[in-house]
């Protein structure tokens, strides 16, 4: 055990137990195993009717077509099934989208029954539309710390005015958001799909509402076709005084360079647990713990950024 008090900025509930509860009990585990004190437990809600009305067979064959030389070097069954399946590649995502929708409610059940442990942050849902998305968060917003936007799932731009009422609130109740950048798993590999989730957007966002602390998930770094696609983004983005990066499913070289290039102040950990595939929460430390950077980055990174962060924001 490293023996350090983490703060863990970017989780989920394990997908595997549907009720919030026994889900929350598994993820308190892990932290302990892993020597995670709190942890930012995150909503995912897509929208299974909007992505119906915005996607469509000829629009992914379009979005693939874009990689055939990719495809033609890296022949993956999931590539090649976007490309020649995009019905069955649409249905698919459908369904994933039911199978690993964690609503708002159901991270608030989960922070109530560990409040010394979790913190809880909700979700747009396109679906609603923000209107509603808004009366569920101040519905809850006592014990929410903020709201997720995912302009992937969401197929949404980060700065479109739609969005301006939950930044509103956020400025309001003093709650961050946390914007998912680069690209996500499946069909959101294809850089057209992911085209909204880049941290230039977030910056953005950010300028027009400076009240706002805003939280780049995955540096921007994560895709299987281009590693690191959108990393300059956030580095620039991050110059900004309102917005942080957090590590999530991010490459270790990654995170060496975003230190040595911008200081580790702005830099947050984030384990993504359990969505990473064949990573615990505590390999995910070892990582950040075997990084070539200084140790007091180590530990910036790992706690006191965030937690200097939490007290600022009335969390902690």
């Amino acid at each position: 055990m490293h023996g350090m008090r983490v703060i863990d900025f970017h989780t989920h509930l394990p997908f595997r137990y549907k009720d919030p509860v026994e889900a929350a009990s598994y993820l308190v585990s892990v932290m302990d195993r892993s020597g995670v004190e709190r942890a930012v437990v995150i909503a995912i809600e897509g929208g299974v009717r909007s992505f119906r009305r915005r996607m469509n067979p000829r629009y992914i064959r379009e979005a693939a077509e874009e990689i055939l030389d990719y495809v033609a070097y890296n022949p993956s069954a999931a590539l090649r099934k976007i490309l020649f399946e995009p019905e069955e590649s649409i249905k698919e995502h459908e369904t994933l989208l039911v199978e690993h929708r964690r609503r708002t409610e159901e991270v608030v059940m989960a922070a109530e029954r560990f409040p010394d442990r979790l913190l809880p942050v909700g979700s747009f849902n396109p679906d609603l539309g923000v209107e509603e998305t808004l009366k569920r968060l101040r519905r809850y917003q006592d014990v929410l710390i903020g709201v997720k936007i995912y302009p992937t799932l969401h197929c949404i731009h980060p700065a479109s005015r739609n969005l301006q009422p939950l930044y509103n609130w956020a400025a309001k109740n003093r709650k961050i958001v946390i914007i998912h950048t680069g690209c996500d798993p499946g069909m959101w590999e294809l850089p057209k799909l992911c085209r909204y989730a880049r941290p230039k957007y977030v910056a953005e966002a950010a300028r027009k509402n400076p009240d706002v602390v805003y939280v780049i998930a995955h540096m921007g770094a994560y895709s299987m076709l281009m590693p690191g696609i959108f990393f300059r983004e956030a580095l620039n983005a991050a110059q900004l005084e309102n917005i942080y990066l957090d590590t999530s499913a991010t490459e270790p070289i990654f995170i060496e360079r975003a230190v040595e290039e911008i200081g580790y102040e702005k830099i947050l950990y984030g384990s993504d647990y359990p969505y990473v595939v064949g990573v615990d929460m505590r390999d995910t430390i070892e990582e950040i713990l075997s990084l070539d950077i200084p140790g007091e980055a180590k530990r910036a990174i790992l706690r006191e950024n965030a937690e200097r962060l939490l007290k600022n924001l009335g969390v902690l």
